[in-house]
């Protein structure tokens, strides 16, 4: 019934904004809309505390077939995280659309509803058919959202190179989807996961990789992610939060939907996952260092985010099939935390980055500098999600990619040495990954927050729109709690992984500790007190160290973190520097002048920017990037007026694959293009041969 209600909402939200007026449409269709937002999230809850799938909608079409919809545990953590992004993101949607007329800033929030509303059919879908529906109905929406301000040639061509990755994979996924709907007899998706055991190990490899890497597109997964970038670059500023923070997780809860079974039976399938999600974070953050559009850096670490929550998922289902079930499922649950974080600290970035153009008009991080003093709320927030999305503890990031990577490290506990050299490798590439990500988020604020303004726009910079500047308080605050609540949010993840795995890792170890720490038997507690499992039990409010402890001899720690105690030592330290400084400030200091070598003021062409920042990246990785150079000059006679080189790198997934691929379809395209130019007699020729070609196979077929 909630559903029913959102969906009427989310109808009647882009119908008031075509009332003529600006502010009072605006402020109803913001109202309804994240009512609808607020509904769905309700049931998403809901569908997460029954902990099994129960039915919706049941229907049979002609000819199509069964068009039905399931509520299921998994989807309804999709569906809370997609309602969440979209409530805090329609404040900014709906001031947005404010700068168009009447009837474009209806058909702007229609599209915005319309992607909201496929996407949480998706998440219920319970057949082949209704999947399929709501993914392209999804993509139809997001190619929508990109391509609206279709007066530019950007958007226009960022549009369609989505939309026709998007309808590659579509095809990919479907046909993984019929194969495994016709060895399963059925269109049910549940029933298609009951009969994988049954179906033969070549159907089941191939249909995996085919809905791997067909879904894994929307995730931008390689080597189908090069849209990623060129549509949040050209894509409205409002809509940017939620082509990141909740569209991207339309891939992986697909491939979680139709992998999870089969992977279950083929590990390599696992494996593959895992290596894919390790490299693809990797080649993410390399091209997120070397960009200097915020929009453009921003969705190349989505790439790398989406690219963990993947290894995460990988490892989880390659445990699992090793008949570590339990192992497994901690590495499920780092994914699944990682899939929540990714949401939640890329929402705010963008809605930052979206604050920041709507300031000062430019996204160029060459341009920016100095807003802190200016925009000191939002540079605040935006701080906080940098932290946060640099795995910086006591910020929600850190959790779960500290979980995932000690996950990784009980690979010993799997006697198979390809299997062991396939984690370890993925392990470094995360771990190289983690590092350079810091690096890329120390840049970002510090080129755009810090030092001085290096453009009229930014030295001029107007105050952020509070549509902006609340949400992100609010995400900031979700970020910080998401790190210091883990052992609130771990159970809660864990039931969700019993339905891919089988097993509840909390509840089978240690199942106490998540909940009553006092009733953990004791041989148990004195054997984790040498990890710091005894500290701060006196005076925490809520334990934060999370523990998974097998119930073996010797039992091997799964892993181990507390983020609450390490909140509150980062603020008796910092407590302790503020009290020393403001007790040495107290004394007589007497000041100089300095010798400044001539260099009476720095002035804003001194300071470093992004592409200055990102120069030793640009050298070490010069061979995996592959620039051109391109030249342009100006001359006057047989004077050169001026020089200037210009960078241009493509990513390796569109030189490698996507442009080779592109020649190979147009020469065969030119040569059967060679079949429409000719004589009468040689179309007869064709005619006559593909008649003995039919007449052959005819006979073939009677003689049997």
């Amino acid at each position: 019934m909630l559903y029913i209600i959102a969906y009427l909402l989310f109808a009647a939200g882009p119908l008031l904004a075509l009332i003529p007026g600006r502010r009072i449409p605006a402020l109803l269709a913001w109202l309804l809309m994240t009512s609808a937002c607020v509904l769905a999230g309700i049931q998403g809850v809901m569908a997460i505390a029954a902990g099994q799938s129960l039915p919706l909608i049941t229907l049979s079409l002609p000819i199509i077939g069964p068009f039905d919809f399931v509520q299921t545990p998994l989807g309804g953590l999709l569906i809370l995280i997609t309602s969440s992004v979209f409530a805090v993101a329609i404040p900014f949607v709906t001031r947005d659309a404010n700068l168009y007329s009447a009837a474009r800033r209806g058909l702007f929030l229609a599209i915005a509803m319309l992607t909201l509303a496929s996407m949480i059919g998706f998440f219920l879908a319970g057949s082949i058919v209704a999947f399929i529906f709501c993914w392209e109905l999804a993509a139809l929406a997001i190619w929508g959202l990109i391509t609206f301000e279709t007066r530019q040639s950007k958007p226009v061509a960022a549009g369609l190179l989505t939309l026709a990755l998007s309808e590659l994979g579509s095809l990919a996924g479907l046909v993984s989807l019929l194969l495994l709907a016709s060895a399963a007899g059925t269109p049910q998706l549940s029933g298609i996961a009951h009969a994988v055991p049954e179906m033969s190990p070549t159907l089941l490899m191939v249909a995996g990789l085919l809905a791997f890497f067909g879904f894994g597109m929307k995730a931008g997964i390689i080597p189908l992610n090069v849209w990623l970038p060129a549509a949040h670059g050209t894509a409205p500023r409002s809509t940017s939060p939620i082509l990141s923070g909740a569209t991207l997780n339309l891939g992986l809860y697909a491939f979680l939907r139709i992998d999870a079974p089969i992977a279950l039976h083929q590990p390599h399938l696992g494996l593959i996952i895992l290596s894919s999600g390790a490299l693809t974070a990797l080649i993410g953050i390399i091209y997120a260092l070397v960009e200097k559009d915020m929009k453009r850096l921003l969705a190349q670490s989505s790439v790398e985010n989406m690219g963990i929550a993947t290894a995460g998922i990988g490892a989880g289902l390659t445990f699992a099939a090793y008949g570590h079930p339990l192992l497994g499922g901690a590495s499920m649950v780092a994914g699944l935390y990682h899939m929540i974080n990714h949401s939640t600290f890329k929402t705010l970035l963008f809605l930052g980055a979206g604050g920041i153009d709507a300031s000062t008009g430019t996204h160029n991080l060459d341009e920016l500098g100095g807003l802190m003093k200016r925009l000191p709320a939002l540079g605040s927030f935006f701080l906080v999600g940098a932290f946060a999305i640099a795995a910086l503890p006591p910020f929600n990031g850190f959790v779960s990619e500290w979980l995932l990577l000690e996950s990784l490290l009980r690979v010993v506990e799997i006697p198979d040495i390809p299997v062991r050299i396939t984690f370890a490798l993925s392990g470094a590439l995360l771990a190289l990954t983690s590092g350079l990500a810091l690096t890329c988020f120390i840049m970002l604020p510090g080129s755009a927050l810090m030092g001085l303004p290096r453009s009229p726009q930014a030295a001029s910079a107007k105050k952020a729109p509070l549509t902006v500047v609340l949400p992100m308080g609010l995400l900031a605050l979700l970020a910080l709690l998401l790190g210091l609540a883990a052992t609130l949010v771990i159970p809660v993840l864990s039931r969700l992984a019993a339905t891919l795995l089988g097993t509840n890792p909390t509840a089978s170890l240690v199942p106490d500790f998540f909940h009553v720490p006092s009733q953990v038997p004791m041989a148990v507690r004195h054997a984790l007190d040498p990890i710091g499992a005894s500290l701060g039990a006196a005076f925490l409010p809520l334990r934060s160290l999370v523990v998974m402890h097998l119930d073996q001899t010797p039992a091997p720690v799964v892993y181990a973190m507390s983020t609450l105690l390490t909140f509150v030592v980062l603020v008796l330290m910092l407590g302790s520097v503020w009290i020393l400084v403001r007790v040495i400030r107290r004394r007589r200091v007497t000041r100089n002048t300095l010798w400044d070598a001539g260099l009476t003021r720095l002035r804003p062409e001194m300071t470093y920017t992004a592409t200055t920042f990102a120069a030793p990246v640009r050298v070490v990785f010069q061979g995996f990037f592959h620039p051109l150079i391109e030249e342009n000059e100006k001359r006057h006679g047989a004077f050169v007026l001026t020089r200037s080189y210009h960078q241009v790198i493509t990513n390796i997934s569109e030189r490698l694959v996507i442009q080779p691929s592109i020649r190979v379809a147009l020469y065969i395209a030119s040569r059967l293009a060679r079949m429409h130019k000719g004589h009468v007699n040689t179309y007869a020729s064709y005619i006559l041969v593909a008649m003995v070609v039919v007449l052959i196979i005819v006979a073939g077929a009677g003689s049997r």
